[in-house]
């Protein structure tokens, strides 16, 4: 019978190669296994995220090649996020019953395979067909490699893991603009696909010589809850991005119908594809993970928008555009694994909402600013503030979650870190595809239509600046850890309760109010007064507390 998943060791210790990290004193093969899991993740990572910034270079020459309109052309990176997003969780629960080491070799072979086919394809249900092989590949090891890296190493090293691994999800978004805009000029899109696929070989080779097996659960996969769950995600989405089309409103009924029948069967199932218990029993993780899903929402179209912006707007080849967009995930690269340490040492709540406070001035920027007449250092100092921030607030949300739960059951948290990361960025593009069919309209995206595409980006800045506010209060409300002076989680069936505000010294608050203080001289001076009323209340902060 293999072992639980669920089941620690009697005397309190995290088993070896199990859910959580081994105790004790590892010894050379512990050491070996880790390093090869720790080089898989980073190497997996590289290859499989580079494409996703390559893919928004190469956006306008796929849209000529293939005769899309506006809309299609956020389908180009839509399609894949979608089949990502249906199969996080239900894969994510897999690699607990059948073993994460399986379930990895499974995705990168999947992931080749359907990079591949992207390459051979002619037509735009051909790309999408094959976006969504590569979608399904993707999210196997995305899920499960984070996962078997924080159950390999010891809480006190897990945020400088992590941030070792979420950095190379940076570096790679860092690399997509200058390999995408050089293979696209010199070779052509296709070569964008072939590359991906053959740098998918060196995680297959390491994951194979990763020894052992992970433990699993003895238990039945919940069939029901994650077809539920797939069709929920796949006809909701759906109908929210074509909304405008007659069957846009049914579908998206159908979707959240199916997602309350996923949450009525999930509740009552022996075996759960996703535990909503760890919503209930910790403040910490719900109001983390509430946070992160706020946070892609807000910021994962900004590359997509910028990387059109630039090519079509400001005329610039795919070369010169990936050497500018390169500056924000640059500077996410470099912060990362910075941040990472810190969230060992501080709060991580605290540097969380300190990265998303900033990644709201730079939306802000881009929402006040942008336009065909923009300077570009404008606009890459309002990208480095969102990569700035992102990297501040990546890493440390990312170990708050995972240390918000006991060992046995970091698979699920790692599961719900992929279920709010992607569909917080399908959702992201899905409103902006939607806004895009709104403002631009059908056909293909001609200059006279350039102008509406600026208009259309500036609507979704300032849709996404008060989402990334709300996302300020989520990751305040969370709480402190209780490594760093907070308390202990959330007791079961406890609500949770905005009482008031920490007190700051008068003198802070009125050199705060005179740093943030505009003169009557700007259209835009209300505007950044009301901005800065929020974030004197986001300083002074909520108290949040419980009640019975």
């Amino acid at each position: 019978m293999s072992t639980s998943a669920n089941e620690s060791r009697p005397d309190g210790a995290e088993s070896p190669g199990g859910q959580g990290s081994p105790a004790g004193p590892a010894g050379p093969k512990e050491l070996r296994r880790r390093k090869l899991l720790l080089i898989m993740a980073i190497a997996s990572n590289l290859s499989g995220n580079m494409g996703f910034t390559a893919l928004t270079i190469a956006a306008p020459a796929i849209e000529r090649d293939l005769l899309l309109s506006a809309a299609q052309v956020g389908w180009l990176l839509l399609s894949a996020m979608l089949a990502m997003a249906a199969l996080s969780a239900p894969v994510a629960r897999l690699s607990d019953i059948v073993g994460r080491r399986k379930v990895t070799i499974a995705g990168l072979y999947v992931a080749a395979v359907g990079s591949a086919l992207n390459a051979m394809c002619g037509s735009f249900p051909s790309f999408v067909a094959a976006r969504v092989i590569t979608g399904a590949g993707l999210v196997a090891f995305f899920t499960t490699a984070t996962a078997m890296v924080a159950a390999a190493y010891p809480r006190e090293e897990r945020g400088r893991i992590l941030g070792l691994v979420i950095g190379s999800v940076y570096l790679a978004l860092s690399l997509g603009p200058i390999v995408g805009g050089f293979l696209v000029e010199a070779f052509g899109w296709s070569s964008l696909f072939w590359f991906g696929a053959v740098t998918l070989v060196p995680p297959i080779v390491l994951i194979h010589m990763v020894e052992g097996e992970d433990p699993t659960e003895d238990v039945r996969m919940d069939r029901s809850g994650s077809l539920l769950w797939i069709l929920a995600v796949a006809l909701g989405f759906t109908g929210f991005t074509t909304l405008g089309h007659p069957l846009a409103l049914p579908l998206l009924v159908i979707g959240i119908a199916l997602f309350a029948g996923f949450v009525w069967r999930t509740l009552r199932s022996p075996s759960p594809m996703v535990d909503l218990a760890l919503f209930r029993d910790s403040r910490r993780f719900t109001f983390s993970s509430l946070a992160a899903y706020i946070s892609y929402v807000s910021s994962f179209s900004i590359t997509m928008l910028l990387s059109l912006y630039f090519q079509y707007s400001k005329g610039l080849p795919p070369a010169v555009t990936g050497f500018i967009m390169v500056s924000q995930p640059l500077v996410q690269t470099v912060l990362t694994p910075i941040a990472g340490r810190l969230s060992d040492r501080y709060d991580a709540g605290l540097l969380s909402s300190l990265g998303l406070a900033v990644i709201l001035a730079g939306i802000l920027l881009l929402a006040i600013f942008l336009d065909a007449a923009a300077p570009l250092p404008l606009v890459i100092v309002a990208m480095s503030l969102c990569g700035a921030g992102f990297a501040l607030f990546g890493a440390p949300n990312t170990n708050a979650i995972m240390s918000s739960v006991p060992p046995a059951r970091i698979g699920q948290a790692s599961g719900v870190i992929a279920v709010t990361r992607l569909t917080g960025q399908i959702s992201s593009i899905a409103l902006t595809t939607l806004v895009f069919a709104q403002v631009i309209g059908p056909g293909e995206l001609t200059p006279d239509k350039y102008p509406a595409f600026i208009t259309a980006a500036k609507i979704l800045f300032w849709i996404f600046a008060p989402m990334c506010l709300l996302g300020v209060f989520a990751s305040r409300a969370r709480g402190r850890d209780e490594r760093h002076g907070g308390g202990a989680a959330a007791p079961a069936g406890k609500a949770w309760q905005v009482t008031g505000h920490t007190a700051l010294p008068r003198e802070r608050l009125d050199e705060l109010r005179d740093l943030l203080r505009l003169k009557d001289d700007g259209v835009n001076s209300d505007g950044t007064r009301f901005v800065s009323s929020w974030v004197i209340w986001l300083v002074t902060g909520p108290t949040v507390s419980h009640c019975g």
